[in-house]
């Protein structure tokens, strides 16, 4: 029988990362302030290298869990999960990552119709929504961020002029960061940033293929969120975490 290499997946090393971490938390009963042990030795207890970590950290950052100030170490915020109850609705957070890749090979469609179809005063609109999106992240306003962000978004989904896309897209709204983890940093994210303005230059080039690609990615960076958010609203069913009380090691 001919082999069937199965890829071993990246990003499935950092959920159970980002997970751990958050059972540290909880296991250690760390509050709003309390620091974290340091990246070398979480990767020393998790058996992961310390990329992995890192990468971990900036998804549980994106979900509103951690905080890290320039120079130091990290620290849980008011965010951070503590067992049952995290999540309100159960259900949607469990779809959330299926719903997720759903919306994913939507918008990368979408993308790849827009890329042809949007319109100078369509474009002209999207690089509007992406300033103001700009502006609100610099003065960390969530509200105005997430509208900036919305429309952005909106635009180039309704230049695919493909009503039946649009409409599944929302059927699977669910899946969104905000709806599963309200007090998220994704928006502030300066690789998210990046990834709207590459997409906003692949659709003025009308390149449909860099604007898939793009699109893909940022969901991709999404999907990870949303896996450890889903993972953190379990109850874990291995008892294999931290080796050692963590107190001293703070």
């Amino acid at each position: 029988m001919a082999y069937d290499p199965m890829p071993i997946r990246r990003d499935s090393v950092i959920t159970q990362a980002a997970q751990e971490i958050c059972r540290l938390i909880e296991a250690e009963r760390l509050g709003p302030g309390d620091a974290l042990p340091t990246e070398t030795r979480l990767a020393q207890l998790l058996g992961v290298s310390r990329n992995s970590v890192r990468e971990a950290l900036r998804v549980l950052h994106g979900l509103g869990y951690v905080e890290k100030a320039a120079g130091r170490r990290v620290i849980v915020t008011a965010a951070a999960p503590g067992g049952k109850g995290v999540f309100d609705e159960s259900v949607i957070v469990e779809a959330a990552p299926i719903a997720n890749d759903v919306r994913s090979h939507i918008a990368q469609r979408c993308a790849e119709l827009a890329a042809a179809r949007l319109s100078a005063a369509e474009l002209a609109a999207m690089e509007g929504a992406l300033g103001s999106l700009e502006a609100a992240i610099a003065r960390k306003d969530m509200a105005a961020a997430k509208t900036a962000h919305d429309r952005f978004h909106g635009l180039f989904l309704a230049g695919a002029r493909n009503p039946l896309l649009l409409a599944m897209f929302n059927q699977a709204q669910g899946a969104r960061l905000s709806n599963v983890s309200p007090r998220h940093n994704s928006f502030y994210d300066p690789r998210h940033l990046d990834q709207h303005r590459a997409l906003l230059r692949a659709l003025r080039r009308r390149d449909g293929r860099a604007a898939r690609a793009v699109v893909r990615k940022h969901f991709q960076s999404l999907g990870l969120m949303l896996e450890v958010a889903a993972r953190a609203g379990r109850k874990p069913q291995s008892s294999a975490v931290v080796p050692m009380t963590l107190r001293a090691a703070r």
